[in-house]
């Protein structure tokens, strides 16, 4: 076997301390890039790792093999990246919520003139198209551990208490009195509100809930709109109270909220990839933190 493909294997193997892994990298099998290890230790006669549960450690000849063979291979890759035809441009292949997309991506990547395929969706369903390799990254609001997937804090979305202009206005609103009022009235008034909620389960309001009165909504009306573009528009034009995020509101809102009298939250989301695809998960990450952010 080309003793030079051998010190490729090497290299890659050394720098993920995992078979898998850099198979992956190098499109070899475990099995076959083991094989190349087991060549190359009978061909230099030294052991180079000492495999553990988890991961490969190096031993001291193989860091001495590493310091030898790093800068001709890196040399090689350049020299290789800079001969070979310039590929396509990779299309970005996006999961996401609707509404953070909506609000906060689409009007930024628009203008670059980049071409993207979106896909709407929540966590679990686009999880699955992103190990299916439908996709390619996805913004989630929940944090999934899952095996041979990357994830990077992307943004923190704060939800607070709103509701319908014309509600302001009524005898019993209960946050325009001179002093603060009680837990207790707020509570018993906001049961009585005609409420506008993302699921069945309350899924956001129960939060703002548990935080607020440390118990489990009791709501007397609801309306049912898996969307919060669609709360917002229902809140404006009819009658009602909710919990919205604020990049939702802008400054131009009619809606009133109140983040004095009682308490919002934050939600952290965050940017997924395959493992393979960290580099294009560092690339992507700069732009969307810098949009979400502004």
């Amino acid at each position: 076997m080309n003793p030079i493909e051998l010190y490729q294997s090497f290299y890659c193997i050394y720098r993920e301390k995992n078979l898998t892994k850099a198979g992956k990298i190098l499109g070899l099998s475990q099995p076959a890039l083991s094989l190349h290890l087991q060549f190359l230790e009978r061909h230099r006669k030294e052991v180079l790792f000492r495999r553990t549960s988890r991961d490969l450690v190096p031993t001291e000849a193989a860091k001495r093999l590493y310091v030898q063979i790093a800068g001709p291979i890196e040399a090689l890759q350049r020299i290789e990246w800079q001969l070979k035809p310039k590929e396509a441009i990779r299309k970005l292949k996006l999961g996401s919520p609707r509404e953070i997309f909506l609000e906060t991506i689409l009007p930024n990547l628009s203008k670059t003139g980049e071409s993207f395929q979106v896909q709407y969706g929540h966590p679990t369903g686009l999880l699955d198209s992103l190990k299916n390799e439908e996709i390619d990254l996805v913004i989630s609001n929940q944090k999934l551990n899952v095996t041979g997937i990357l994830l990077e804090d992307l943004y923190k979305e704060k939800f607070v208490f709103v509701t319908s202009k014309s509600i302001c206005l009524e005898g019993d609103f209960p946050f325009h009195l001179h002093t603060k009022p009680k837990m207790e009235m707020i509570q018993t008034w906001m049961e009585n509100q005609h409420w506008f909620v993302y699921s069945e389960d309350f899924a956001i309001v129960r939060r703002f809930w548990k935080i607020n009165f440390d118990s489990r909504p009791k709501l007397k009306e609801y309306s049912v709109l898996p969307n919060l573009h669609d709360i917002k528009t229902a809140l404006e034009f009819g009658r009602g109270v909710s919990v919205l995020p604020t990049y939702l509101l802008g400054k131009k809102s009619t809606l009133y909220t109140n983040e004095k009298d009682v308490y919002g939250f934050e939600n952290q989301l965050y940017l997924v990839s395959r493992v393979e695809d960290v580099d294009f998960l560092e690339e992507k990450f700069q732009k969307f933190s810098k949009w979400m952010n502004s």
